[in-house]
């Protein structure tokens, strides 16, 4: 003879809120997470912002973005410069400084660079009425000449305060389209975080909302 028996109902609802406790802390979880990237990248942000008030510059960062580079063998492709924005009368010979070029074009009729130059003061003159700088690269192969023309104070961004070594190859990267495959792998890691988190929250649901657990048992 079959017995129809009925678990505990105190059971029943201990082991619902229990599978529901622990769906529920998964998709807390998820959630943990995306708040977590929300606030490293405002930090992030943030940080930047408060180090280019420090620094004086709007870009304190310079990459070293060709090889050869111009300035070896102190200055590497991927490394990142430092830059503070300093009064002209802090710049001297032998300093590294980051300017625009186009006092090739004015003074030498050469066209200039499309991106800020890092080179190093070798001169300092007035022209003009104002104060200028001779400039050279260290790497004699690619620069075997002084640069065209000196350049005027107010074209400089600032001067190099110290180097970080191959920081610069993770920009370069992001600045040739890596940027989207980063952001592409963050956003469908969270959003199968988030869904994984909502499914499992969804089925255990559904089991726990069932009224009654029948088991068949056959007596001794």
């Amino acid at each position: 003879m079959l017995v129809w028996t009925e678990p505990n109902r105190k059971t029943r609802l201990l082991e619902a809120e229990g599978t529901a406790l622990s769906s529920g802390g998964e998709a807390r979880e998820a959630l943990k997470f995306i708040f977590l990237l929300a606030v490293l990248i405002l930090c992030i942000v943030g940080g930047f912002q408060v180090l280019k008030l420090y620094l004086g510059t709007p870009a304190p960062f310079r990459v070293v973005s060709t090889a050869p580079s111009s300035m070896e063998p102190t200055l590497y492709y991927g490394d990142m410069a430092v830059i503070q924005h300093v009064p002209w009368y802090e710049i001297g010979i032998g300093d590294i400084i980051v300017f625009d070029a186009y006092s090739w074009y004015f003074y030498a009729h050469e066209a200039p660079p499309p991106v800020p130059v890092i080179h190093r003061v070798v001169g300092v003159t007035v022209m003009d009425g104002q104060i200028c700088y001779y400039t050279w690269g260290d790497n004699r192969v690619t620069n075997p000449q002084p640069d065209p023309a000196p350049t005027p104070y107010w074209l400089v961004h600032g001067k190099v305060i110290f180097t970080i070594p191959k920081v610069g190859l993770l920009i370069i990267f992001f600045y040739q389209g890596g940027y989207i495959l980063v952001i592409l792998l963050t956003v469908l890691l969270t959003v199968a975080l988030v869904v994984k988190g909502m499914k499992e929250l969804e089925e255990e649901e559904e089991e726990g909302e069932d009224e009654y657990y029948p088991d068949f048992h056959q007596p001794r």
